[in-house]
């Protein structure tokens, strides 16, 4: 749908809100807290600093992807396969469907699956078993699961499991302080360049 921004002074008076009228926080999920943001000033703009607003807002939607991508390597595959199971709470167990749609909650807010905190993995809480037969589910009623191209659902199961249930496989997004001697970059899910080293980069 196209915003004649042009009308945008036209439009009628929001109603002014006191602040105890106002729902900041709209929900917690685990720790996070998921609140409302006003932009009180927007209708107070010039009509260029209202398309700058819209162009920088469609800026941010084009980057999202781009920060996934970035933040873990199998971000984007793994929130492709949870938004198409959320789109299908008929389909599932309910129980299960609970604790996906916990878990894509959070995946949305920190971006991936590594808490923005502790940089550390979590990992989806109900069973790997009960995960695949909620995939099975949806892709029965004729909505197509993500895949690689020429994999089947089963080898797709098996690529993702690793990544949803074991917190030892990329366990941080950044890790500091490496055990072992391990070298930092490699021990860190956010490196995209496999195989580059701290060494590599002291050129």
């Amino acid at each position: 749908m196209r915003y004649d921004w042009a009308m945008a002074d036209q439009l009628p008076a929001a109603r002014s809100e006191t602040a105890e009228e106002r729902m900041y926080l709209l929900e917690r999920v685990a720790e996070a807290a998921v609140v409302q943001l006003y932009a009180d000033g927007f209708r107070d703009l010039s009509l260029h600093e209202k398309i700058l607003t819209w162009h920088l807002y469609n800026a941010a939607i084009a980057g999202r992807d781009i920060f996934y991508d970035q933040r873990y390597a199998h971000n984007l595959a793994m929130r492709d396969v949870l938004e198409t199971l959320v789109r299908c709470p008929e389909a599932i167990d309910p129980d299960t469907y609970e604790l996906i749609h916990r878990y894509t909650k959070l995946f949305w807010i920190n971006t991936g699956p590594y808490n923005n905190l502790t940089a550390r993995k979590f990992t989806l809480p109900c069973a790997p078993e009960a995960f695949a037969d909620a995939v099975r589910a949806v892709q029965r009623t004729g909505v197509p699961i993500p895949h690689r191209p020429g994999e089947t659902l089963d080898q797709t199961l098996r690529r993702l499991e690793s990544l949803f249930f074991d917190a030892d496989v990329d366990p941080a997004v950044t890790c500091k302080t490496p055990s072992n001697g391990r070298d930092i970059l490699q021990a860190s899910a956010n490196n995209l360049y496999s195989n580059v080293t701290v060494p590599d980069l002291a050129l």
